[in-house]
């Protein structure tokens, strides 16, 4: 395993115990709140917790990534009320059931439970006197603001309005900006103030991390040493896409103006983000493509495109085991549907499903039961990006150009990406008017994001009002619009 890599699972590992202990609110845990706080050690820890958090089953490690919005988008086969009711009823869209009442508020605690993490960490370091290596101090209050804008945009994509119906004064969701534990506190504000808050909480960790994270000021490789035959054995990165960096940033500004509808904003930030290079010329982040794919020991989760991503330590043993490599796996889907979506039959040279390299029958590791599985997170045998769940990804951003530049303007940036996707040019020709592009769109966030948590905002941003894959299904009424726990309600 790479050096690199294992020092920092060890020390994420160690944190899994006590990232929750400093925010114990007690006089016991204002003492301990008081040392973590007092040293650039003990601020990196605490940030550290935070990303522990965010990696962890009950929010992008699982809930808020592969299980709650890919059953709502019906990703997966819906199972049935007996084997696994939530999910059942999350499918159906029917949120006032009880078992899907409860995911939708647990996902709910989990989003403000880390927000009040981040919140307690900035109200910290914002006045600290503690004395910080370099521009330490400026990369860990940017990462922190940057994340509290993410978390807030994905509760907004969720809990909010339909974009394309909303007004600036349509009640949307709290945006608490200070560390609180008082529930009456989380007071619902505006559409529009949540999109200026996000946006000023963006503009801070810009400005902040634009000339101190080394992911934006200096090389890639760390020791500026080219890949060899196997995956990362030479590659060593700085390990930022595992840290709301200066990229994350800018693709979640892209994110945030392609949800709001300032067209003009999300292609600026997007192509910001796909024209990234270091000082040396070198591209921040690549297409992933069948030369990568084509490595015995490739993962399937497209590290190189990551602007962002959540480690999980016991992703393996977890997640991965239970929810997809079982013989009656949660997270499946029949094959003829996969065939559909992957377009096997025009595109057979797709690297998402070559060969059935993204799905295949395979059997269940304690028993002699195969099902059909989902590899995009299986262990290939490099360690670079294993038990890591995407949640910005390069593809992303050309998608969002895609959509909002003219038919003309965006066919270079398509063909770019579509030859890294293995897909015939043929395509190309297809692309002729806004419906036409708007349909290749729908079919490509399909096949690029299973798994990923992404189609269900896709559906919500346009408003469908039916679904077309697996099978025709019409949205229920509020179906895109996840309702606030009844706590919240009632301080509304």
């Amino acid at each position: 395993m790479n050096k690199y890599i294992a020092i920092a699972i060890l020390s994420l590992s160690a944190l899994c115990t006590s990232c929750s202990d400093w925010l114990d609110v007690s006089p016991k845990g204002e003492e301990r709140e008081s040392e973590v706080f007092s040293s650039e050690k003990g601020c990196r820890e605490a940030i550290s917790g935070v990303y522990i958090q965010m990696g962890q089953k009950a929010l992008y490690g699982a809930q808020a990534s592969m299980i709650v919005p890919e059953f709502l988008a019906h990703s997966w086969t819906t199972p049935s009320e007996s084997a696994y009711p939530s999910q059942f009823y999350l499918a159906n869209h029917n949120y006032k059931e009880s078992h899907a009442e409860s995911t939708i508020g647990a996902l709910w605690d989990s989003y403000y439970r880390t927000i009040a993490q981040i919140n307690n960490i900035l109200g910290n370091m914002e006045n600290t006197s503690v004395t910080f290596t370099g521009k330490q101090r400026e990369v860990m209050m940017g990462e922190m603001y940057g994340l509290r804008a993410f978390l807030h945009l994905d509760l907004m994509r969720y809990f909010g309005p339909v974009p394309s119906e909303a007004a600036e004064s349509t009640p949307c969701i709290p945006y608490v900006d200070t560390f609180t534990s008082e529930v009456e506190k989380l007071r619902t504000k505006t559409y529009g103030e949540v999109k200026q808050l996000i946006e000023a909480d963006l503009n801070k960790a810009e400005a902040l991390l634009k000339d101190a994270d080394v992911y934006a000021t200096d090389s890639k490789y760390a020791d500026n040493s080219s890949s060899t035959g196997n995956v990362d054995v030479s590659q060593v990165d700085y390990f930022r896409q595992l840290h709301f960096n200066y990229w994350a940033v800018l693709g979640t500004k892209a994110r945030l103006y392609y949800w709001t509808g300032d067209k003009a904003k999300a292609v600026d930030y997007a192509k910001k983000v796909i024209e990234a290079k270091d000082k040396d010329g070198v591209s921040f982040f690549t297409l992933c493509d069948e030369k990568f794919f084509a490595q015995s020991n490739a993962n399937l989760n497209m590290k190189s495109e990551h602007l962002f991503g959540v480690f999980n330590s016991n992703f393996r043993d977890e997640i991965a085991q239970t929810y997809f490599f079982k013989s009656k796996c949660i997270c499946t889907q029949k094959e003829a549907y996969i065939k559909t979506a992957y377009e096997t039959a025009t595109y057979p040279d797709d690297i998402r499903n070559k060969n059935n390299r993204y799905w295949a029958v395979g059997s269940d590791a304690t028993s002699s039961a195969s099902s059909f599985q989902f590899y995009k997170y299986a262990h290939k045998g490099s360690w670079y990006g294993y038990q890591t769940v995407p949640v910005l990804r390069l593809t992303e951003m050309y998608f969002i150009l895609f959509e909002n530049m003219g038919i003309e303007d965006m066919k270079p940036y398509f063909a770019t990406w579509r030859l890294s996707r293995g897909m015939a040019s043929s395509v190309d020709a297809t692309l002729t008017s806004e419906t036409a592009v708007m349909d290749r769109l729908e079919t490509e966030w399909r096949k690029d994001f299973m798994g990923e948590g992404q189609m269900f905002f896709f559906y919500k941003k346009h408003n469908y009002a039916a679904l077309k894959w697996p099978t025709k299904y019409t949205m229920p009424k509020d179906a895109y619009v996840l309702p606030k726990p009844q706590s919240q309600i009632v301080y509304e």
